[in-house]
């Protein structure tokens, strides 16, 4: 009953509300626009000055505190301007039409500055990286991007439904104040227009005068009615009002005292003076940029990627030089090539390919010998490779394969708990959580194991590199840089498979090999059997073009997360639930990892079987989402976030061992090579960050590698090395092993020749004739940031932006090895004067000489994947799209795609 006569109360006081608004629209909305007028301007306002904080704090210490704080107020000249106009738009307004165009303007924009503003916040909560909508116009709207895009949706909702509290009861005052601001910088306006009214008066009065009509027909005004046209402010709201009458003039001496005049066009106009005083800078402009603008304004490309002018030297050995060359000619290879050896097409005449001997910051050690302690295992045959394992580990750091004792790990883990002691129940399970890796990688962990689940070997056995980086932190660039022995292309996303890779790739290679006279499957000897390469995960590759890329690294026989779930698949169906966003437990591979080994083993092929775990991969699920506890609770989530990654090295780490048994139990494991990489870290311990988007810590880029063989001795590489020098170290034990035929055996010695990484199978050479050995990672997503490091010099690291928008950061590993106080400037110049003043010159002409290399070579990376980019151009040196010199071939290479597809992929 009481139901009943509540909806009944809550009929008639509605419907003849909806009743009226039906009848008249135009007063419905003058009665929505009264409200939302001072809503949506106070959301923009919030949204704007929340965003631009943010902005700031992100970048406290990218400029000198002098800097900041002379021109810190002018970085806010943008959103001052933006948000006048829309006080401006806001004000009630006597006709209809004007307000709903102000309506129209206000309201959508402040929408999306609300959403762009809570987007950001909650994404720079969750990685520490502040979104680059330049990027953010070419997202892949793939079902796996869109899901990874729902991740997020939580954390936007929390700070947008935040911002639309706060602001439902802030909004009036925001209105309120800013309106008595304007309307003091609108009293000039209103002072000239009061002294030029009695000249139009006087000349056109006369014409236009009228007769008043009798006073008597009309009734009084009332002063309440008056007082109705008053805006929040108490100001009349049309705010260039000049008109005259006591309760006008009254209201004027009100609000706009002489002293409120003085301030407030006092601070504005120093406000103005400080702007147009202020030196044009890149730094300063990113700086001052306005939410609405971002999208169309951020991160200009410049003709030289990398901006040296502040920092002059000789150079002239890297000016006008080209790593690229006519590719020798090997009398093996057909006449018109093969996969991935385009460049030995002999009917392109203008065919060109990198070549070692032409690069300037090339440094070989191919003359150098075998390492001493793996040269009688490889003269006496006791290595043999039948077939290559490739496990490419998903944002696997390389302090945690293995995890050690008293490593920063460690010490971040004890610090969870209040007496920072680890307990003991806690470091048992830490002591068995990478008990493989540290079988593998012959490491010491600092751990005593009282069992025998090795047989008392202390190291599997092989090549293990302790300071190993990434040649990309976008884990589809870091396959290209695995695979193919490259350094990714220097661009945004996913782009190499439309461009020219320009070394053939393991696959390719091993296919070319497989051509040789002299190989058959007709024998027992599996030095002549040809190659088989299979590509197998158990996620989705349709996240940006991966199903496009994997094909143009040589791989058509696919396992994936599509092929799982194909009713028609062998082993389906799928055994487990999906564990994150983008498909399964890597254990559901297990079964085709077997067949693959049976098939080859039956057919008399050789199996490169490469395998992109995914496990490991953010949100960090675990099957039937059982996890151990490692580390004590905290209110921010980020020792949850460790827990659950821990957790997932630990189920990494039981899945290669169960790969390992299924080679013994097929009997090939000592005839066959693991070779395992991370494709990059992630700083979650660091600074919480899940992802290595935009994230230039070292926790990102320091991954393992580990070439493992049981009949090879553990051997530790401590000299500083790159992922893209595995494929050489591959073709090295081969070809030294003797685990290739006669004429696939000299084929992979040429083609060995082409590749511009040092072989790990022999000793690393870190300078020669004072050039250094420079290493180089395109940093997530592969157009904003990269990465440079010298091996001569490994504690320095060096990342350079490659637009307007982002800083110079440089960090000193020996003094600062987890990057506590990176130092960092938008200005080279401020960047070389710190430097100066905290190292000496040494170092300073340290970041000369990256800087300038650098330079080089972005340029002539982009040259050997035959990418124009498209470059805008402004007075001071910068160009608009167009091709760059001294790439002749680019039209014939099929290189016409440009950073254009960002569009094309926007409208998948």
């Amino acid at each position: 009953m009481k139901l009943a006569n509540t909806l009944h109360a809550l009929r008639q006081r509605w419907v003849p509300v909806f009743h009226k608004l039906r009848s008249s629209p135009g007063e419905a909305f003058d009665l929505f626009w009264e409200f939302a007028r001072r809503y949506f301007f106070s959301l923009a306002f919030i949204s704007l000055f929340g965003a631009k904080f943010l902005h700031l704090f992100a970048h406290l210490h990218s400029l000198p505190a002098s800097k900041f704080l002379l021109w810190g107020v002018t970085f806010f000249f943008q959103d001052v301007m933006i948000l006048l106009l829309f006080r401006t738009l806001a004000q009630r307004v006597p006709w209809r039409p004007l307000a709903v165009v102000g309506a129209t303007i206000v309201i959508p924009i402040s929408l999306m500055m609300s959403g762009m503003m809570a987007s950001n916040t909650s994404f720079y909560v969750v990685t520490g990286a502040e979104i680059h909508w330049r990027q953010a116009t070419s997202f892949h709207a793939d079902a796996a991007a869109m899901r990874t895009l729902l991740e997020g949706l939580a954390g936007f909702l929390v700070v947008e439904g935040i911002l639309l509290t706060v602001n439902w009861f802030v909004a009036g005052f925001i209105h309120r104040v800013t309106g008595g601001i304007l309307h003091v910088l609108a009293w000039p306006i209103r002072a000239l227009v009061e002294r030029l009214r009695p000249c139009f008066h006087r000349a056109y009065g006369s014409v236009r005068r009228q007769p008043l009509p009798d006073p008597e027909i009309y009734e009084q005004i009332a002063v309440d009615d008056y007082l109705d046209d008053k805006s929040d402010d108490g100001e009349s709201d049309h705010l260039l009002h000049t008109g005259t009458g006591s309760a006008t003039s009254m209201e004027r001496r009100r609000t706009d005292t002489p002293m409120r005049r003085f301030v407030v066009l006092g601070l504005f106009g120093l406000f103005l003076l400080l702007r147009f005083l202020r030196p044009w800078a890149p730094a300063y402009m990113y700086l001052s940029g306005t939410l609405p603008l971002t999208p169309f304004l951020e991160g200009g490309h410049r003709k030289s990627p990398v901006d040296t002018t502040a920092l002059p030297g000789d150079y002239r050995w890297l000016e006008e030089r080209s790593s690229l060359h006519p590719a020798p000619s090997w009398d093996w290879m057909p006449q018109k090539g093969l996969p991935g050896f385009s460049d030995w097409d002999k009917t392109d005449r203008f065919a060109l390919h990198y070549t070692p001997s032409m690069d300037p910051l090339q440094i070989s050690n191919r003359e150098n010998p075998v390492l001493d302690s793996i040269r009688p295992v490889l003269e006496d045959g006791s290595v043999k490779i039948k077939h290559v394992i490739m496990l490419k580990l998903e944002s696997t750091r390389g302090d945690v394969f293995p995890l050690k004792k008293d490593s920063f790990m460690w010490n971040r883990i004890a610090e969870s708990y209040k007496d920072k002691q680890i307990p003991p129940e806690i470091q048992e399970r830490l002591s068995n959580l990478t008990r493989t890796a540290e079988w593998l990688t012959g490491f010491d962990a600092g751990f005593e194991h009282n069992d025998s689940l090795h047989a008392d070997r202390k190291a599997y056995g092989g090549i293990s590199a302790r300071n190993a980086h990434t040649t990309g932190t976008y884990t589809l660039k870091s396959l290209v840089g695995t695979l193919c022995g490259v350094t990714p292309l220097v661009t945004d996303f996913n782009r190499e498979y439309k461009h020219h890779i320009y070394q053939p790739c393991l696959p390719h290679v091993f296919n070319a090999l497989s051509q040789q006279h002299d190989i058959t499957n007709q024998t027992d000897d599996f030095t002549a059997w040809p190659w088989h390469s299979v590509w197998m995960q158990s996620v989705t590759e349709t996240y940006d073009n991966q199903d496009k890329l994997t094909p143009a690294l040589g791989y058509h026989d696919k396992v994936t997360k599509e092929t799982l779930e194909d009713p028609s698949s062998k082993h389906y169906p799928v055994k487990s639930e999906e564990i994150n966003y983008y498909g399964y437990a890597d254990t559901e591979l297990r079964d085709y990892i077997r067949d693959a080994i049976d098939d080859a083993e039956a057919s008399h092929t050789r199996l490169f079987l490469t395998h992109l775990t995914g496990t490991t991969h953010h949100p960090w699920g675990m099957p039937h989402d059982e996890y151990e506890e490692f580390l004590g609770s905290s209110w921010t989530g980020h020792n949850n976030d460790v827990n659950r990654y821990l957790n997932t090295i630990g189920f990494g780490d039981n899945w290669i061992a169960e790969i390992i048994s299924i080679l013994e139990e097929k009997g090939i494991a000592d005839e066959t090579l693991i070779v395992m990489a991370g494709d990059h870290g992630l700083s979650l311990p660091n600074d919480g960050g899940v992802t290595p988007y935009d994230n230039p810590h070292v926790g990102s880029f320091h991954v393992p590698i580990v070439l493992a063989h049981p009949k090879l001795p553990p051997v530790e590489v401590s000299t500083p090395v790159n992922s893209n020098q595995i494929v050489p170290t591959i073709l090295d034990l081969l070809i030294e092993s003797r685990s290739l035929s006669e004429g696939s055996g000299r084929a992979a010695r040429d083609i060995l020749s082409m590749y511009e990484g040092q072989s790990m199978l022999r000793p690393l050479v870190q300078e020669e004739d004072g050039k250094q050995n420079w290493q180089f990672t395109v940093m997530n997503t592969g157009g904003t940031w990269l990465a440079v490091r010298s091996a001569a010099r490994p504690a320095f690291r060096l990342v350079i932006p490659l637009v307007d928008d982002l800083e110079w950061r440089f960090t000193d590993l020996e003094k600062d090895p987890i990057e506590l106080k990176p130092i960092k400037h938008f200005s080279l110049m401020d960047m070389a004067n710190e430097l100066d003043q905290k190292y000496g010159q040494d170092v300073v002409d340290w970041l000369r000489d990256a800087a300038h290399v650098t330079e080089w070579w972005v340029v002539d990376n982009w040259h050997r994947y035959r990418y124009i980019p498209q470059i805008k151009i402004s007075k001071d040196g910068k160009i608009s799209k167009g091709k760059d010199s001294g790439d002749k071939d680019s039209d014939d290479k099929g290189s016409d795609d440009t950073d254009s597809d960002d569009s094309e992929d926007s409208k998948r």
